[in-house]
């Protein structure tokens, strides 16, 4: 233990070394003395959360104080983002998730869309692939939707005498997991992080529900299509299975009658949903309408003080968020990101010459950088603040980079490097282990990847690159 804690704190000390060889470094160019403190912050921070020597959240609530203690800004201008509506979208998305999930509302639409779909392996694997994407506007949380189709998907297999850990399991497992936590985002609505990203681009950038499907349409058609057809191709079992009824039947009638909970919530559920789909004409904001719909749930006895306390994750997911995302906006107010795009141009246009390279190079850091770097939202922190400032010459929109690098960073090659699998397989009663659906991890990088190319005609035609 001893051992471990000198070494802990020798390899701090490096981090802070480095960080101040920087920070005391001449500023090239156009950079200012408040811009090389800032980069040699941000560098010691990096390397803190690559070496994963202190939890995330504190590195990074580190990070925004010292901004503020070496005089790279103000106090408001480190902690802006833990006031800003993208922060508080997040936090009411997730609020919003929780009381729904609370009420058993998504067991009783996941079951009873599900019942609709034949009786055979392929027909269960559709079943919940549907009934996860269906839910993927309406929940805006993949924990939740994890926690409500994995019992399922162990419930079919183990009715069914689908071996743990064989193909047939793992197919199950892909089939609700892949879009429960990675297609979601093809929607406004499907998860808090659609917010975080818009947060990420900057003043300036918002987007509809419609246009923020518009943007993903043809990559989520992409992912859908080939991740049904590597499921059915790679994790098809030999043998037919047919797949009893029955267990779908008991499922349903164990549903007990609808509560006043479960209808207030459902009543709050489809008000909301119309509402954000309607933002571009009634003018109100996500962060509104999720609002509004705390505020019902709250009345209605739905979600408690107490639920307000011990659900919101205020101590890690929304101080890393709201501190990553302030590390960010510090980007354009110390001059960094314009500094970057400059000296970035000239081997920009020699070396990425087009927006296909861009998405290729952008993806591959990522995945490699995943192997170094384990909290996932500092990966995304990372690339934003190296490949945003390179697509900019390129006429790149923020939301291609931010889009394709969050994406890329879900792999989970490693099984701790996606949160989202770590809850799916907690939930599945052992119906697989990460060595039986790793294979799923490295199609996905490639599909991501297709996926992405895809999109650039639209993008295109939209403007954005």
């Amino acid at each position: 233990m001893k051992s471990a804690n000198i070494k802990k704190y020798v390899l701090s000390i490096l981090c802070i070394l480095i960080g101040l060889a920087i920070g005391l470094s001449r500023p090239p160019g156009e950079l200012t003395v408040e811009s090389m403190r800032y980069l040699g912050i941000f560098m010691t921070a990096v390397l803190l959360l690559i070496l994963q020597l202190y939890p995330a959240p504190l590195v990074a609530l580190f990070a925004c104080v010292a901004f503020v203690t070496f005089h790279v800004c103000t106090f408001p201008e480190a902690f802006s983002a833990w006031s800003g509506d993208t922060m508080w979208t997040v936090i009411l998305m997730m609020i919003f998730a929780t009381g729904i999930a609370k009420t058993g509302l998504i067991d009783r639409i996941a079951f009873n869309i599900i019942k609709f779909f034949p009786a055979t392996y392929t027909g269960m694997v559709v079943a919940i692939m549907a009934t996860s994407t269906i839910l993927s506007p309406i929940v805006p949380n993949s924990y939740s939707k994890c926690a409500v189709l994995g019992p399922f998907a162990a419930s079919v297999a183990k009715a069914n005498n689908i071996e743990k850990g064989s193909k047939a399991a793992a197919g199950l497992f892909c089939a609700f997991f892949v879009p429960a936590a990675i297609h979601t985002m093809a929607f406004l609505t499907g998860s808090a992080m659609t917010f975080v990203l818009i947060g990420m681009m900057g003043e300036g950038y918002s987007f509809s529900w419609f246009g923020w499907f518009m943007c993903c349409s043809v990559w989520f058609a992409v992912n859908l299509a080939l991740t049904f057809l590597f499921i059915l191709v790679y994790y098809r079992p030999k043998e037919k299975l047919n797949i009893s009824k029955e267990l779908i039947n008991r499922k349903i009638a164990e549903l007990k009658p609808m509560s006043s909970d479960e209808k207030a919530a459902s009543i709050i559920l489809i008000l909301s949903i119309l509402l954000w789909i309607t933002g571009s004409y009634t003018g109100l904001k996500p962060y509104t309408v999720a609002a509004l719909a705390f505020c019902a749930m709250f009345l209605k006895g739905i979600f408690t003080m107490k639920d307000f306390q011990d659900l919101v994750p205020w101590g890690g997911l929304i101080t890393l968020v709201a501190s990553l995302l302030s590390i960010s906006a510090l980007l354009g107010v110390v001059g960094v990101n314009h500094w970057l795009a400059s000296v970035a141009a000239p081997v920009i246009i020699r070396f990425v010459p087009n927006v296909y390279v861009f998405i290729i190079l952008l993806c591959v850091t990522t995945y490699l950088l995943r192997y170094l770097e384990c909290t996932g939202l500092a990966t995304l922190a990372i690339i934003a603040a190296i490949f945003l400032p390179i697509g900019a010459p390129l006429g790149i929109h923020p939301f291609i980079t931010l889009f394709a690098d969050y994406l890329a960073m879900l792999v989970w090659n490693l099984s701790f490097h996606n949160p989202y699998y770590l809850q799916a397989e907690a939930v599945v009663d052992g119906l697989v282990t990460h060595k039986n659906v790793v294979s799923m991890s490295y199609a996905y990088m490639v599909i991501h990847v297709l996926g992405l190319i895809a999109s650039v005609p639209l993008w295109r035609y939209l403007g954005m690159c």
